[in-house]
Order: structure tokens, then C-alpha cells, then sequence
């Protein structure tokens, strides 16, 4: 079903205390540097709670957290520094003309963008500002709450950090969380960078994007084809080998070089993995990512087990190598630089198609709890990267929602794969009937 959301105000929320002098400028460090001026988007969806008191919550709260992590807060100044001058975020208020259900019944995800305050066809948005939020009410009295952070100040675990301690100050009126801003200091950004990271946002391509759900037996089952692998490696693996299956047989355009292989690029937070780790409150970027590359062979069957042995051994040398290199207190700047150089390198190589793995699996997002329960359900927007694949845990935390970004002709075939006839496409949201063949 088609339904509008209205935009009745916006406010700016600025942080409840003012931030000290000594805090004005927050300097980037090379790894924000590094990162494309993108804002990914996660919406949470709520059941109706009869409070009439939580909607003003919402803005005081947030208003108290900002003090806390006052860089979201001020202006993005260049590849630098952010302005801690306190400027605050712009805060929409819409009302939806239907009831929650209505819209988890139907599961539109053309339709998702409306539930945030900035999409990728927003016209001439100021990149200046970190973070943007909307509340959106359902006629039933459901909320979605929906917000984008720059990816230019700060990663996926940066955001839900910051997400995680809102809620819980709207919930219990307690500063549980206290950033840690030492990413800044012990990978300074540098001057002007003289090399191109790969990463490309097109903004002409023709792309879709659909859910697709594995439930906690579809895992199971992948995962006993692919020992040893975790949940998350043998989901990639058949939605690479799938997405590669349909690159090998869709039509291209003639301005297309014939596709020679594949590339599973998959980004990894890298707090834990440092010796000792960094806080899981540290503020900023501080991800990384390792390549698996797999040659086409039109006269052979793509192995999922060779694919996952392919993902482990990625994996396993960007922990044993490239972390050891980064810790390096003389050289692990220039680690960082070789390193992303390099993957730069081979992501504009010619006849080799990239896909990008994203995992928010294991973060405890549906236990984000704002006083209206839990999430009944967190959905996220169409993003303007070909090829990107983002993966979920499902609210009961033991299946995987996998959301693929594919040009249009390479979706038609995707899709229709007999490797995912048992696996859920688009549906209402709580159903997990099976799709057939050919659906």
C-alpha cells in the first residue's frame, strides 16, 4: 500500500550544557579521513505505549546525550576537525497517515526513505552536519524513530553507541556511556591524500534492493555445508556466490569489460582486535576491511565451502598481519595508507566485480528500548553503493536479514536462484512463510 509521511516540524536540539573551550575542536583521525561523507540510516520501528509523556522525552533526552557526545553536536570542517561549537542537529516531527501495521504488512522498502531525514536523493544536503534525526507517529499511536550519522565522524558501532545511550537516558534518565576520544590521537589525520580509496558512489546506476531472510535452520543447514564458519561467513558466502551466478549470466551494455572475477570486500570493527582493545565506546571510524577474491571459471560449479575457506583465510590474515602492522607505533600510519592503497588498487582493477559485506550482526539493537518496549521491528534505507550487502540479526537474534543493493538486471536473476528457493524474500513483517520457486 502506498501511505505518505508528513513533515509537520523541525526543530534544533542542541546539547543541554554547553561544551568546555578546551573541547571547541574535535580533530578527525586518518581513518575518518579515509571514510566517504555518506550517512547510513537505521530506522526503529515501535509498538503503540499509552504515555503521553515519552514523545517530550525523546527530544530531552537526546538534548542530554548531544552534551555527552558533543562532536555530534557541531559542524564537520573538511577532512580535519569538527567545530564543538554547539550548533546542534536538526530534529523532524511527521505524522504517517496509516496505522504500523499497515506498513510492516506491505514491507515497502521503496517506500523506508520517508521514515529518515536524508536520503540519498535529498537535494544539495550540507554535508556540515553529523547527525540528523525524525520521529515519524502512526495513526495507531507507533513511533519510528529514524536517524543518519556521517560516516565522515564516525562508524556503524560509533552510531549505535550513541543510539544505545539515548535510549537509555530517555528510558531511565541515566548517563550510562561516556565516549572515548582517543582514535584521534593515535591515528592522526595527515595532510592531503594522493591516492583514491575505491570506494565509488554512483548516483545514475538503475539499482534495487531487497530483504531476504535466513531463518535459524536455513543457517544451520549452510553452516554444516560450510564447516568450520560462523553464521555470518556462510550466509556471505552463498549470497556471494549467488550475486556472482547472476554478474556471470546477466546482460551487460557494451561499455561494460567482461567480468574476470569477483571480489567479497568485508568491513570489520577493529576495537576488539587491538592489543589491548579500544573501548567499544571509542568515538570516530575505526573499521577495517579484508578482500577474498575468487577468479571466474565458466567451466566449473563456484564452491560454497571454497568460498568460506576463501572469507576465513581473508579474515584470518587481516587479524594476524594487518592488525599487528597498525599497532606498530612507528609504522602503523603508513600500514593504514599501504593498506588502503592497495585495496584501492584492486577495487578499480578492470573486469573484477566488488561486493561490499556490512554485518551489524551481534550488536544489540533490538534491545534499544527508547520507553515504548522493544523494536518491533529496525529496517534500514536504499544506499546509492552497487553491490552492497548488509546483514541484521532478526529481532528473535538467531536468523539474518540480508539486505543486497544489485543493478537492476543482475537483482531479476538474483533473486530467482534455486540456491535461496528456502530462504524468505520481502514479506510481512513477524511472517515467516517461505517463498517458492519462481515467486
Amino acid at each position: 500500500m502506498a501511505f505518505k509521511v508528513e513533515i509537520k516540524a523541525t526543530h534544533i536540539v542542541k546539547p543541554s550544557s554547553s561544551t568546555s573551550d578546551h573541547l571547541e575542536t574535535h580533530k578527525l583521525s586518518l581513518l575518518d579521513q579515509l571514510s566517504p561523507s555518506v550517512y547510513p540510516p537505521i530506522i526503529f520501528f515501535y509498538d503503540t505505549k499509552q504515555d503521553s509523556n515519552l514523545t517530550p522525552l525523546l527530544k530531552a533526552s537526546l538534548s542530554r546525550v548531544l552534551a555527552s557526545f558533543y562532536p555530534y553536536a557541531g559542524r564537520i570542517n573538511g577532512d580535519a576537525f569538527v567545530d564543538c561549537n554547539d550548533d546542534g542537529i536538526p530534529y523532524s516531527e511527521a505524522i504517517v497517515d496509516c496505522s504500523l501495521s499497515d506498513v510492516l504488512k506491505e514491507c515497502d522498502l521503496n517506500l523506508m526513505t520517508q521514515f529518515v531525514p536524508l536520503t540519498e536523493e535529498s537535494v544539495n544536503p550540507d554535508h556540515t552536519i553529523p547527525l540528523l534525526v525524525q520521529v515519524s507517529f502512526f495513526k495507531c499511536g507507533g513511533i519510528a524513530i529514524g536517524a543518519c550519522s556521517s560516516h565522515k565522524i564516525g562508524d556503524a558501532a560509533n552510531f549505535f553507541t550513541f543510539i544505545r545511550e539515548w535510549a537509555n537516558v530517555s528510558l531511565n534518565d541515566n548517563l550510562l556511556l561516556v565516549p572515548d576520544f582517543t582514535i584521534s590521537s593515535l591515528f592522526p589525520s595527515i595532510g592531503s591524500l594522493n591516492f583514491n580509496t575505491g570506494i565509488k558512489i554512483p548516483m545514475n546506476e538503475k539499482l534495487v534492493r531487497k530483504r531476504f531472510v535466513f531463518d535459524a535452520s536455513s543457517i544451520s543447514s549452510l553452516k554444516a555445508q560450510t564447516t568450520p564458519s560462523t553464521r555470518v561467513q556462510a550466509v556471505s558466502a552463498l549470497i556471494w556466490k549467488c550475486a556472482m551466478n547472476a554478474v556471470k549470466t546477466s546482460v551487460h551494455g557494451p561499455d561494460k569489460p567482461e567480468t574476470k572475477s569477483s571480489i567479497a570486500m568485508t568491513l570489520v570493527n577493529m576495537r576488539g582486535r587491538l592489543n589491548p582493545p579500544l573501548p567499544e565506546t571509542s568515538f570516530g571510524n575505526f573499521v577495517g576491511s579484508f578482500l577474498a577474491e575468487k577468479r571466474f571459471d565458466d567451466d566449473g560449479e563456484i564452491e560454497l565451502g571454497g568460498l568460506v575457506a576463501q572469507l576465513r583465510h581473508g579474515f584470518k590474515e587481516f587479524c594476524d598481519v594487518y592488525m599487528k602492522e597498525v599497532q606498530d607505533p612507528k609504522d602503523g600510519m603508513l600500514a593504514i595508507l599501504n593498506y588502503s592503497k592497495k585495496i584501492g588498487e584492486m577495487l578499480q582493477r578492470n573486469g573484477t566485480e566488488v561486493f561490499t559485506f556490512s554485518s551489524w550482526c551481534g550488536f544489540p539493537l533490538y534491545e534499544i528500548d527508547f520507553g515504548w518496549g522493544k523494536p518491533r521491528w529496525i529496517s534500514v534505507t536504499n544506499t546509492p553503493f552497487r553491490n552492497g550487502i548488509m546483514m541484521m540479526d532478526t529481532k528473535e537474534g538467531n536468523g539474518i536479514e540480508v539486505w543486497a543493493n544489485l543493478e537492476e538486471d543482475v537483482m531479476a536473476i538474483f533473486e530467482q536462484d534455486h540456491h535461496l528457493d528456502h530462504i524468505v524474500l520481502d514479506h510481512e513483517i513477524g511472517v515467516t512463510t517461505k517463498r517458492r520457486r519462481g515467486k
